[in-house]
């Protein structure tokens, strides 16, 4: 007996845990190609929408740093007051860009051994294959493009790190290198593993999805020719309804009695391109800094585009604008200036023309964060504003103004006229798209990275930063003085785990 509970023993140490089933071993059938994408989608929920209360990074990238969102002053923190004021530190828990590396990690698994699948299990076709590893490289160049919007340079992984041998430490690679060498060649391998013309998975980065992140790409590289190029080729990819995307007409985007189920039902909605879907039965609550709920959140939209856009909405004399309604609860209470800033309810199914505050009960009900939340990564309107900002890049100004009134024409305001002074020149028209896109998209991630792509970082946040250095009781009244400071900084764990990182300027080199 002893010496068989010696042998047992001998057998147990030297079997690897289940938990440490090394990659090779793993990708072994279908099961296991659905297990690795699974938890490669994921890593890319979770850091997005968070791992646990109030941690969207989706918000705190995208948005927080601009001029749609300050502080809630009575329940804020350090760290949001430092994304408020322009003035980050290297310990900021969202500097760290640890989680983006780990979406790569599971990505360059999946590119590394599915191929070989089809050899042990004969239930894996080829064109299983191609659409799987077509969505890799697409996650994988989602994610890079987070680290050089968000970073600028950063380093590279291409492949899974499997030995400890080898060294784990990588210099950053150029901000513009990672663009053509990574981000677009990833897509364009996506691009060509995807059948063309299959309906649309909204919650999987689809035909179209690749499409409008080369759009974005090639934006990023103000390669205006590339961009419009990849959008016409969005516009013969399939909708979630099984109908091309086609972009000629508003009657394209979903319809102006409809637009709040863009947000409340991408998967019906022909104007969704790619939605990210947390449902709090499975993935507990989505809990994002701009979500109603009973809790206290440290965001809420900033007080100057309150006062320009959202309040003159419940005015006598307003544009009859459908959005600003159904984005936010503008009648919460007598004097909504004071305090109903924080009741963003864009991702909620709200009224569709609202004439008073939400019930209280309704808001418990349907509001909260035990309700499922579909953030949108891109969609039809986000594309259309897009394709008219290359249009006037190119010098096409007609066409410009034809795509950005499509918009304006489903929001229920005033189309603009060739010769209004506000588009009638590139521009005037750059302007009047980037005001648009911010009125369309507040909420959805695209803010800030809308103002650094223009390099309008320090013209749109000088004088917001000015009235929150005043309104925080600052002595010195300075603005957005560092353009370097466009960027984020590196955390510092981050740099304590890789000596070869050199930090962002502008934080103290």
């Amino acid at each position: 007996m002893l010496l068989l509970a010696m042998g047992s023993c001998k057998k147990y140490l030297t079997e690897a845990p289940v938990s440490q089933v090394s990659s090779d071993k793993f990708y072994k059938s279908k099961y296991d190609i659905d297990a690795a994408m699974a938890g490669m989608y994921s890593a890319f929920q979770l850091t997005m929408v968070g791992e646990s209360q109030f941690n969207d990074r989706y918000h705190y990238w995208g948005e927080f740093r601009a001029d749609n969102f300050d502080r809630f002053l009575s329940y804020t923190n350090t760290y949001t007051t430092e994304i408020a004021l322009n003035a980050l530190t290297t310990d900021n828990p969202y500097a760290d860009w640890s989680r983006l590396y780990t979406v790569i990690a599971r990505a360059n698994s999946n590119i590394k051994y599915i191929p070989g699948v089809p050899a042990l299990d004969n239930n894996v076709t080829q064109a299983i294959v191609n659409a799987n590893l077509a969505q890799s490289y697409a996650i994988r160049a989602i994610a890079y493009f987070y680290l050089v919007r968000v970073w600028g340079d950063a380093p590279v992984w291409l492949e899974p790190y499997e030995d400890s041998q080898v060294a784990a430490e990588r210099e950053r690679t150029k901000a513009s290198q990672i663009l053509d060498d990574v981000i677009i060649k990833d897509l364009k391998t996506a691009y060509d593993l995807t059948v063309k013309n299959q309906n649309a998975s909204v919650y999987y980065m689809n035909e179209g999805a690749i499409c409008a992140a080369l759009a974005d790409a090639y934006m990023w590289k103000k390669d205006y020719t590339n961009a419009i190029l990849w959008i016409n080729n969005l516009f013969k990819a399939k909708n979630p309804k099984g109908a091309l995307y086609t972009g000629t007409s508003d009657a394209n985007l979903e319809p102006t009695a409809s637009w709040k189920s863009i947000f409340t039902a991408p998967a019906a909605s022909i104007e969704t391109i790619w939605s990210i879907h947390w449902d709090f039965t499975t993935n507990s609550c989505a809990c994002t800094q701009i979500s109603y709920s009973p809790n206290n959140r440290q965001m809420q939209v900033d007080p100057l585009l309150y006062a320009s856009y959202f309040l003159p909405q419940t005015q006598p004399v307003h544009t009859n604008d459908i959005r600003p309604k159904q984005t936010l609860d503008v009648y919460a209470v007598a004097n909504p200036a004071l305090n109903n800033r924080d009741r963003f309810l864009k991702f909620y199914p709200s009224p569709s023309n609202p004439v008073g505050a939400i019930p209280t009960t309704e808001l418990n009900l349907y509001y909260n964060q035990n309700t499922p939340v579909y953030l949108p990564m891109y969609r039809l309107s986000d594309i259309y504003l897009l394709y008219a900002e290359a249009l006037n890049g190119n010098n096409d100004l007609p066409n410009a103004l034809k795509y950005l009134n499509f918009v304006r024409k489903r929001a229920n305001v005033d189309q603009y006229l060739a010769t209004d002074v506000k588009v009638n020149a590139k521009a005037a028209m750059e302007n009047a798209i980037l005001e648009e896109r911010q009125y369309e998209l507040i909420g959805e991630g695209k803010r800030w990275f809308d103002l650094v792509r223009t390099n309008k970082v320090k013209e749109i946040m000088d004088p917001v930063l000015k009235d929150r250095q005043l309104r925080n009781g600052n002595t010195d009244i300075v603005g957005f003085t560092d353009v370097r400071r466009s960027y984020w900084p590196l955390s510092r764990a981050v740099m304590n785990s890789n000596k070869k990182l050199v930090q962002n300027p502008g934080y103290g080199e």
